[in-house]
Protein backbone atom coordinates (compact mmCIF):
# COMPACT_ATOMS: atom_id res chain seq x y z
CA UNK A 1 0.00 0.00 0.00
CA UNK A 2 1.78 3.18 -1.37
CA UNK A 3 0.88 6.42 0.40
CA UNK A 4 3.45 8.94 -1.74
CA UNK A 5 1.66 11.87 -0.74
CA UNK A 6 0.40 11.97 2.51
CA UNK A 7 -2.92 10.54 4.51
CA UNK A 8 -4.99 13.39 2.80
CA UNK A 9 -7.14 11.61 0.12
CA UNK A 10 -8.09 15.04 -0.94
CA UNK A 11 -4.99 15.91 -2.61
CA UNK A 12 -3.10 12.22 -2.62
CA UNK A 13 -5.52 10.04 -5.47
CA UNK A 14 -3.64 7.24 -4.91
CA UNK A 15 -4.92 7.25 -1.39
CA UNK A 16 -8.32 7.72 -2.16
CA UNK A 17 -8.79 4.95 -4.94
CA UNK A 18 -7.11 2.77 -2.24
CA UNK A 19 -9.79 3.83 0.14
CA UNK A 20 -12.28 3.15 -2.26
CA UNK A 21 -11.48 -0.25 -3.05
CA UNK A 22 -10.62 -0.74 -0.03
CA UNK A 23 -14.51 -0.03 1.13
CA UNK A 24 -15.38 -2.18 -1.91
CA UNK A 25 -13.56 -5.00 -0.41
CA UNK A 26 -15.12 -4.41 2.80
CA UNK A 27 -12.10 -4.24 4.56
CA UNK A 28 -13.32 -3.19 8.45
CA UNK A 29 -13.05 0.84 8.94
CA UNK A 30 -10.33 0.42 11.83
CA UNK A 31 -7.71 -1.19 9.62
CA UNK A 32 -8.53 1.73 6.97
CA UNK A 33 -8.21 4.14 9.34
CA UNK A 34 -5.00 2.53 11.26
CA UNK A 35 -3.30 2.78 7.92
CA UNK A 36 -3.97 6.41 6.94
CA UNK A 37 -2.66 7.21 10.44
CA UNK A 38 0.46 5.69 9.29
CA UNK A 39 0.81 7.41 6.57
CA UNK A 40 0.64 10.47 8.41
CA UNK A 41 4.46 9.89 9.20
CA UNK A 42 6.73 12.85 7.46
CA UNK A 43 8.90 9.47 6.60
CA UNK A 44 6.23 7.31 5.48
CA UNK A 45 6.83 6.19 1.41
CA UNK A 46 5.31 2.76 2.08
CA UNK A 47 3.79 0.35 4.78
CA UNK A 48 4.24 -3.61 4.02
CA UNK A 49 2.51 -6.50 5.48
CA UNK A 50 4.52 -9.31 6.21
CA UNK A 51 4.26 -12.59 8.99
CA UNK A 52 7.37 -13.92 10.32
CA UNK A 53 6.91 -17.92 12.08
CA UNK A 54 8.41 -19.82 14.61
CA UNK A 55 8.09 -22.29 17.03
CA UNK A 56 8.04 -21.53 20.87
CA UNK A 57 9.03 -23.62 23.75
CA UNK A 58 6.85 -26.62 24.28
CA UNK A 59 6.38 -26.67 20.11
CA UNK A 60 3.70 -23.97 20.10
CA UNK A 61 3.57 -21.97 17.21
CA UNK A 62 3.68 -18.38 17.04
CA UNK A 63 2.84 -16.06 14.14
CA UNK A 64 4.52 -12.37 14.29
CA UNK A 65 2.30 -10.09 11.55
CA UNK A 66 4.28 -6.90 11.01
CA UNK A 67 3.11 -3.72 9.21
CA UNK A 68 6.17 -1.49 8.14
CA UNK A 69 7.63 1.01 6.15
CA UNK A 70 10.95 -1.07 6.64
CA UNK A 71 11.49 -4.59 5.87
CA UNK A 72 14.91 -4.76 7.11
CA UNK A 73 14.38 -2.77 10.71
CA UNK A 74 11.28 -5.07 11.73
CA UNK A 75 13.15 -8.16 10.25
CA UNK A 76 16.04 -7.39 12.84
CA UNK A 77 14.25 -6.34 15.54
CA UNK A 78 11.79 -9.42 15.19
CA UNK A 79 14.51 -12.31 14.60
CA UNK A 80 16.45 -10.83 17.47
CA UNK A 81 13.52 -11.02 20.10
CA UNK A 82 13.12 -14.50 18.77
CA UNK A 83 16.88 -14.96 18.94
CA UNK A 84 17.17 -13.55 22.95
CA UNK A 85 13.96 -15.60 23.80
CA UNK A 86 15.17 -19.11 22.02
CA UNK A 87 13.04 -19.51 19.69
CA UNK A 88 13.49 -21.90 16.16
CA UNK A 89 12.46 -20.13 12.98
CA UNK A 90 9.81 -22.08 11.15
CA UNK A 91 9.88 -22.66 7.19
CA UNK A 92 7.48 -20.65 5.38
CA UNK A 93 3.82 -21.60 6.11
CA UNK A 94 4.70 -24.32 8.34
CA UNK A 95 2.88 -22.27 11.55
CA UNK A 96 0.14 -21.14 9.44
CA UNK A 97 -0.85 -24.23 7.91
CA UNK A 98 -2.00 -24.88 11.55
CA UNK A 99 -4.58 -22.30 11.58
CA UNK A 100 -7.57 -21.09 9.87
CA UNK A 101 -7.88 -17.51 8.83
CA UNK A 102 -11.03 -16.17 10.52
CA UNK A 103 -12.53 -13.13 10.69
CA UNK A 104 -13.38 -12.28 14.21
CA UNK A 105 -16.43 -9.81 15.45
CA UNK A 106 -16.53 -8.44 19.06
CA UNK A 107 -19.74 -7.46 20.28
CA UNK A 108 -19.85 -5.44 23.23
CA UNK A 109 -22.65 -7.16 24.86
CA UNK A 110 -23.74 -10.83 25.43
CA UNK A 111 -25.97 -12.28 22.35
CA UNK A 112 -27.55 -15.47 22.92
CA UNK A 113 -27.17 -18.92 20.59
CA UNK A 114 -30.82 -18.19 19.53
CA UNK A 115 -30.77 -14.41 18.80
CA UNK A 116 -27.38 -15.09 16.41
CA UNK A 117 -28.79 -18.32 14.74
CA UNK A 118 -31.80 -16.28 13.52
CA UNK A 119 -29.97 -13.19 12.39
CA UNK A 120 -27.55 -15.96 10.64
CA UNK A 121 -30.56 -17.13 8.51
CA UNK A 122 -31.47 -13.47 7.78
CA UNK A 123 -28.11 -12.61 6.03
CA UNK A 124 -27.46 -15.75 4.59
CA UNK A 125 -24.46 -16.96 7.22
CA UNK A 126 -23.99 -20.52 7.56
CA UNK A 127 -21.38 -21.15 9.67
CA UNK A 128 -20.23 -19.61 12.74
CA UNK A 129 -18.45 -19.79 16.20
CA UNK A 130 -20.09 -18.13 18.79
CA UNK A 131 -17.95 -17.38 21.84
CA UNK A 132 -19.48 -15.74 25.47
CA UNK A 133 -16.84 -17.61 28.29
CA UNK A 134 -14.32 -15.43 29.67
CA UNK A 135 -11.31 -18.16 30.75
CA UNK A 136 -8.37 -16.35 29.49
CA UNK A 137 -8.53 -18.24 25.95
CA UNK A 138 -7.51 -15.78 23.35
CA UNK A 139 -10.37 -16.84 21.37
CA UNK A 140 -13.05 -15.67 23.90
CA UNK A 141 -13.87 -12.56 25.17
CA UNK A 142 -11.52 -10.84 27.98
CA UNK A 143 -14.34 -9.48 29.69
CA UNK A 144 -17.42 -10.33 30.91
CA UNK A 145 -21.06 -9.25 29.02
CA UNK A 146 -19.35 -9.36 26.24
CA UNK A 147 -19.01 -12.15 22.86
CA UNK A 148 -16.80 -12.98 20.05
CA UNK A 149 -18.49 -14.23 17.11
CA UNK A 150 -15.86 -16.03 14.15
CA UNK A 151 -16.90 -16.36 10.67
CA UNK A 152 -15.39 -17.49 7.80
CA UNK A 153 -13.77 -14.00 5.53
CA UNK A 154 -16.53 -14.22 2.60
CA UNK A 155 -19.41 -13.47 5.74
CA UNK A 156 -17.72 -11.28 7.24
CA UNK A 157 -19.44 -8.03 5.83
CA UNK A 158 -22.95 -9.51 5.64
CA UNK A 159 -22.15 -10.63 9.84
CA UNK A 160 -21.08 -7.63 10.57
CA UNK A 161 -23.65 -5.52 8.99
CA UNK A 162 -26.47 -8.07 10.24
CA UNK A 163 -25.45 -7.55 13.69
CA UNK A 164 -25.47 -3.46 13.73
CA UNK A 165 -28.45 -3.46 11.83
CA UNK A 166 -30.00 -5.15 15.21
CA UNK A 167 -28.01 -2.38 17.64
CA UNK A 168 -25.27 -4.58 18.22
CA UNK A 169 -22.07 -2.87 18.68
CA UNK A 170 -19.28 -4.24 16.87
CA UNK A 171 -15.63 -4.07 16.25
CA UNK A 172 -14.31 -6.55 13.32
CA UNK A 173 -11.02 -7.90 12.96
CA UNK A 174 -8.78 -11.02 11.43
CA UNK A 175 -7.58 -13.54 13.20
CA UNK A 176 -5.89 -17.48 13.12
CA UNK A 177 -7.72 -20.21 14.71
CA UNK A 178 -5.45 -22.87 15.77
CA UNK A 179 -6.68 -26.14 13.72
CA UNK A 180 -6.10 -28.38 16.48
CA UNK A 181 -6.85 -26.42 19.77
CA UNK A 182 -4.47 -24.45 22.44
CA UNK A 183 -1.52 -26.70 23.49
CA UNK A 184 -1.15 -27.15 27.33
CA UNK A 185 2.22 -26.00 28.68
CA UNK A 186 4.51 -26.42 31.80
CA UNK A 187 5.19 -23.56 34.04
CA UNK A 188 8.14 -22.98 32.50
CA UNK A 189 7.26 -23.07 28.71
CA UNK A 190 4.73 -21.09 29.82
CA UNK A 191 6.63 -18.26 31.56
CA UNK A 192 9.20 -18.61 28.34
CA UNK A 193 6.80 -18.15 25.92
CA UNK A 194 5.08 -15.22 27.54
CA UNK A 195 8.24 -13.09 27.96
CA UNK A 196 8.66 -14.04 24.15
CA UNK A 197 5.04 -12.85 23.41
CA UNK A 198 5.58 -9.33 25.45
CA UNK A 199 8.94 -8.78 23.26
CA UNK A 200 7.28 -8.97 20.20
CA UNK A 201 4.01 -6.83 21.20
CA UNK A 202 6.15 -3.97 22.37
CA UNK A 203 7.69 -3.81 18.64
CA UNK A 204 6.55 -0.34 16.90
CA UNK A 205 6.28 -2.95 13.40
CA UNK A 206 4.20 -5.20 15.29
CA UNK A 207 0.59 -4.92 14.39
CA UNK A 208 -0.78 -8.62 16.00
CA UNK A 209 0.88 -11.70 17.58
CA UNK A 210 -1.23 -15.15 17.02
CA UNK A 211 -0.77 -18.27 18.67
CA UNK A 212 -1.85 -21.74 19.82
CA UNK A 213 -0.82 -21.57 23.92
CA UNK A 214 -3.05 -22.39 26.19
CA UNK A 215 -3.68 -19.14 28.45
CA UNK A 216 -6.44 -20.73 30.48
CA UNK A 217 -3.91 -21.70 33.29
CA UNK A 218 -2.36 -18.47 33.54
CA UNK A 219 -3.80 -16.91 36.56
Amino acid sequence: MNFVKGPDPEQNRQLAQVIAEAKVANVPKDIITRNIEKAGAATTVDFKESIFEFYGHGGVGLLINVLTDNDNRAAADVNLVAKKNNLKTAAANSVRFKFNKKARIDISSVINEDTLMEICLECGVDDYDLRTVVDGCPLNPQDEGKSVVFVELNDMAAMRDALKVKSFPVEVKLAYVPLDGFVALNDEDFDLNLAALNAFEALDDVDSVEHNIDMTGDD
